[in-house]
């Protein structure tokens, strides 16, 4: 019933065109309806009224089906115990009847899904058979939410009573592998960053002033802090994953996790190395936050030199007169476990908040990375500008030469495989070089 309702819907909807159409052609010329224009809508405003009529009989239908299916008792007659129930009103004759559970998509899938109906349907296309993304999405059993996020990307009209849906679960199912792929960088553990536009130019203070006392009748000190500007680009990332064309067109549900995992791992890679690099900013790549930072050489690794090294850290902040509030420690998860497991000569450990799901180190917290490699880096988060948008562009081919960065080439025609490229426009800036400092533990 409910797709009738639909078919009536969209037949009112088109009415509804059509009888527009004939008022605003009169409307148009500045004149009333002649007798055929009248004729025309009076005819138009009858079938409207009759399509209305069936509509309400379409809804009393279903909602009499539905009242029915919640107040009516089951009916087994698979033995005579299951009969004898039925016919006393048993509400649940069957026991051994299992229960049907629909289980959500894990986070993540619909998206994956949703790039995977695409990617084979231009595959088929190029094999001579056509089979839009819709009906690859249905074929390869996709959710009704990943065909309705499909079919947004062909047509959408304010006509449909469903215009809306599609747009909604592509709000979501796209937040949902946003939101996994900021979970697992760096970058978007910290809090605190200033919310920029991209394309702007922001005043920031570089040196801040400091008032001082005078004597009486004395030369009062100038105390103008120094002011620089920072430009917020507009950068575009981009993280390419090489899949063979087999694995693409497979049904196999861990299929839809092993691309989902593997796009998010290239993003949150390309976003964690680019925001702790020391690479200078360009129009192409966001600065590192290491960029212009000197490294405090490491003096070792047992808990004297950690505790000497971590202080000269400190240090540098509180010289330039920068608090450590709202700082965050960057560390490697393998540092991390060892520096939680450092003991004095009475068995106690040393670092005990090193050891806990929510690390910390001296009262700051730490975001734990294996990206951060052989540095622990003290950030403070409100020295930092951020300017991101939400989406992500998904793009594919099968044509194309690529080259890793160890300059072997991947040819995907040649080798039957297909890369898939996601990407998003995100970029940040340091209002001062003190934002960063760091430890190198890089030479023994």
């Amino acid at each position: 019933m409910n797709k009738y309702l639909k078919q009536l819907l969209d037949a009112l909807a088109a009415k509804n065109l059509e009888l527009q159409g004939h008022i605003t052609k009169s409307l148009d010329a500045n004149e009333t309806p002649d007798e055929e224009t009248e004729a025309s809508i009076q005819t138009v405003e009858k079938e409207i009224e009759a399509i209305e009529k069936n509509i309400e009989r379409v809804k009393k239908q279903i909602a009499a089906i539905d009242l029915a299916a919640k107040n009516a008792t089951p009916v087994a007659g698979g033995s005579e115990a299951e009969a004898a129930n039925s016919a006393k009103g048993d509400p649940n004759p069957a026991q051994d009847t299992p229960a049907v559970t629909i289980v959500p998509l894990a986070k993540g899938i619909g998206f994956a899904q949703f790039a995977r109906a695409k990617i084979c349907s231009q595959l088929a296309a190029k094999q001579g058979h056509y089979v839009s993304a819709i009906d690859m999405a249905k074929q390869m059993g996709f959710s009704d939410e990943v065909n309705d996020l499909v079919q947004k990307a062909t047509v959408g009209t304010t006509t449909d009573v469903n215009f809306a849906a599609a747009l909604v679960h592509e709000n979501r199912l796209v937040g949902e592998f946003v939101n996994m792929l900021q979970a697992a960088t760096i970058f978007d553990k910290l809090t605190g960053m200033r919310p920029v536009p991209f394309d702007t130019v922001i005043p920031s203070k570089t040196k801040r002033g400091k008032a001082r006392w005078v004597g009486e009748g004395a030369k009062k000190p100038l105390t103008n802090p120094e002011f620089g500007d920072i430009k917020i680009d507009h950068h575009k990332l981009a993280a390419i994953t090489v899949f063979t064309e087999e694995l693409m067109r497979r049904s196999d549900p861990s299929v839809d996790a092993l691309v989902r995992d593997d796009l998010i791992e290239a993003g949150q890679i390309l976003i964690d190395e680019t925001f702790i690099g020391a690479q200078a900013g360009t129009d192409v790549i966001p600065v590192g936050m290491l960029h212009g930072v000197t490294a405090i050489k490491a003096t070792g690794s047992d808990a004297e030199a950690y505790d000497k090294d971590l202080q000269d850290l400190t240090d540098k902040f509180l010289e330039a007169n920068l608090s450590l509030d709202g700082s965050f420690y960057l560390m490697s998860e393998t540092r991390a476990s060892r520096m939680g497991n450092l003991r004095d000569p009475l068995g106690r450990y040393l670092y005990p908040e090193m050891r806990s799901q929510a690390k910390q180190l001296n009262g700051l917290p730490v975001i734990t990375s294996q990206t951060v490699g052989d540095k622990i880096i003290l950030i403070k988060t409100t020295e930092l500008l951020l300017a991101k948008e939400g989406g992500v562009d998904v793009s594919y081919s099968d044509q194309a030469t690529l080259e890793n960065e160890d300059g072997t080439m991947i040819y995907l025609w040649q080798e039957n495989k297909i890369a898939v490229r996601v990407e998003n426009f995100i970029t940040w800036a340091k209002r001062r070089p003190i934002a960063a400092q760091w430890i190198d533990y890089s030479t023994p």
